[in-house]
């Protein structure tokens, strides 16, 4: 049966067994760490185009409690980048909500900043599958697709100018530096088609991390993390608490030999309990030089 909850006087469905939430917080989480993934990536040599570099398998643990897993495929050149992402509900959550997202992200590097120029979203529940597509013209502005077409009562208020110069929630935190910087002490605008954010990072400290399962053990930068609403997200006791810096912490870790970083762990606060996003494997693929390698030994 159908749960009608009402939010800024429009009523709203939400499927029984999912947290009203757990939509936002997985996509906030996801965009935050630029890997998201499902339950079943492909192999590389099931892939097709470039052979990634690197590839980094994670859990999401919500109070405890598996929620979800995925793994995130990056092709790094010195000017480019291509991301694929999948993410899926997994443990005891996916019994009562089967859902899916993949997502692909594309664009240049260019010092310390990226640029995307392409961006793609799927996501699918209970067999229904929805799709968006974003395609960013010189100016840095996205055009925005929907299959199928959004109802009005869902269509994004943002504007132009609100998305022009943002990046896609995959592409958000992959962090490159200019020689030795600090890949903190940024903001970064997001825009994921619907909604309009800014991640406000701060450097927190130098640290040493070790992840889930040994995914990763070594040194890390810890950030604290603000999620500052811009448009299309409404007020909920969730983004209310994603508002406090304090609250959200990020750790990250050079990646590849290059200076580029990209987050090993994620832990914030949600209504139901501490999520907690951690590299359960980071692997660099093999390259003509030489073989695969598990980074994190």
């Amino acid at each position: 049966m159908t749960v009608t909850r009402y939010a800024s006087g429009r009523k709203r469905h939400i499927p029984p067994g999912r947290p009203p939430f757990l939509g936002a917080a997985l996509a906030l989480v996801c965009g935050m760490v630029a890997i998201a993934s499902g339950t079943a990536a492909p192999a590389p040599a099931a892939q097709t185009g470039p052979v990634p570099d690197i590839r980094a398998d994670y859990t999401v643990y919500v109070g405890g409690l598996m929620f979800a897993e995925g793994s995130m495929h990056a092709t790094l050149t010195d000017s480019a980048y291509l991301l694929r992402n999948s993410l899926g509900s997994a443990g005891l959550p996916s019994r009562v909500w089967d859902a899916r997202w993949t997502m692909t992200s594309e664009g240049r590097i260019a010092d310390d900043k990226l640029q995307p120029t392409r961006f793609t979203f799927s996501a699918t529940e209970k067999s229904e599958t929805k799709r968006r597509l974003m395609v960013y013209d010189a100016s840095g502005t996205p055009e925005l697709t929907f299959d199928p077409p959004l109802p009005p009562e869902e269509a994004t208020t943002t504007q132009p100018f609100e998305r022009k110069n943002t990046l896609d929630p995959v592409s958000a935190f992959l962090l490159p530096v200019i020689a030795d910087g600090n890949p903190c002490d940024r903001k970064i605008p997001v825009f994921d088609g619907k909604r309009r954010y800014d991640l406000q990072l701060v450097f927190d400290k130098n640290d040493t991390v070790t992840t889930r399962d040994n995914g990763y053990s070594g040194e890390a930068v810890r950030c604290k993390v603000r999620v500052t609403p811009r448009a299309g997200m409404e007020p909920t006791r969730f983004t209310t608490m994603m508002r406090r810096r304090d609250d959200t912490l990020i750790w990250l870790a050079r990646v590849d030999g290059r200076n580029i970083y990209m987050p090993v762990r994620v832990q914030l606060r949600t209504p139901i309990g501490g999520a907690v996003l951690d590299v359960v494997k980071l692997q660099q693929y093999a390259t003509a030089e030489g073989p695969s390698e598990n980074i994190a030994e």
